[in-house]
């Protein structure tokens, strides 16, 4: 009967499918062809320290053992949002490195060579996309893909681009603190207390702009979290689930079966 039922649903999709006309047809092809291309792109993260999920040691733990995440099939809108997202990215890089010929005193600052001037050895560059730059930090194990170092002024800032809706720019009042671990992981890489955060509304492209300034205690504390993390690594023991970690934090985590099986 389950069996019988099921084709008969399927007969039912495919006869309002071929009903439909031509540019309803080819629209959801169209969705479709997106989000199969997103999810065959799909790749097991490395097992390396990301930045961005340092808000959960659990979930840094997750990703340096290679534990399998979640299944997710991305939804074309979700996929549309992430590119979007990226080329908006790019226009405002574009735009500062233009602010020189414009006369304004700002330079967009080539991260590789930033890195080779300081004799940064324990940062190794790993590809350029543009003006991006994935970098990998050897003693610390942190992968991570940094916007751009400006000089502004006659002074050195990291820069770090950020989109989001219009509902939360129009509440944005300085740095999101999920992005605090960011910020202090990029400054004790690159050796700059100074993060420029812009944010931008991806719907109408206004922007906001917070400094965000990383003291020595800040980033003692991402090393101490390393350290702590490693050691449940080298003991195979799931950490504690942290009591304070953001509902934002576990909604986006890859980890939530696995999460919920460790208790």
């Amino acid at each position: 009967m389950a069996r019988s039922s099921l084709k008969s649903v399927c007969r039912l999709i495919d006869s309002v499918k071929k009903s439909l006309p031509p540019e309803q047809d080819f629209l959801q092809d169209l969705k479709r062809s997106i989000e199969l291309t997103a999810n065959k792109d799909s790749r097991l993260p490395s097992k390396t320290y990301k930045p961005s999920g340092m808000n959960c040691i659990r979930q840094s733990y997750y990703q340096i053992m290679g534990i399998e995440p979640d299944k997710s099939d991305a939804s074309y809108s979700l996929v549309g949002i992430c590119n979007s997202g990226t080329d908006i990215h790019v226009r405002i890089q574009t735009a500062v490195e233009q602010m020189k010929d414009n006369g304004i005193d700002c330079e967009y600052i080539d991260v590789a060579e930033f890195v080779k001037q300081r004799n940064l050895e324990y940062l190794d560059i790993i590809s350029k996309n543009g003006m991006e730059t994935k970098l990998y930090h050897n003693k610390l194990n942190i992968s991570f893909l940094c916007d751009g170092i400006i000089r502004y002024k006659g002074h050195y800032y990291i820069l770090e681009l950020k989109t989001e809706s219009t509902y939360k720019f129009m509440n944005r009042q300085g740095v999101d603190p999920s992005h605090y671990h960011q910020g202090i992981t990029y400054s004790l890489a690159f050796g700059l207390n100074e993060v420029l955060f812009v944010y931008i509304n991806r719907d109408v492209l206004d922007m906001k702009a917070f400094m965000f300034n990383v003291t020595e205690e800040m980033k003692l504390d991402i090393i101490s979290y390393i350290e702590e993390c490693d050691g449940y690594v080298k003991r195979m023991i799931t950490p504690p689930k942290p009591e304070d970690v953001a509902k934002k934090t576990c909604s986006y985590c890859m980890y939530k079966t696995q999460c919920k099986k460790d208790g």
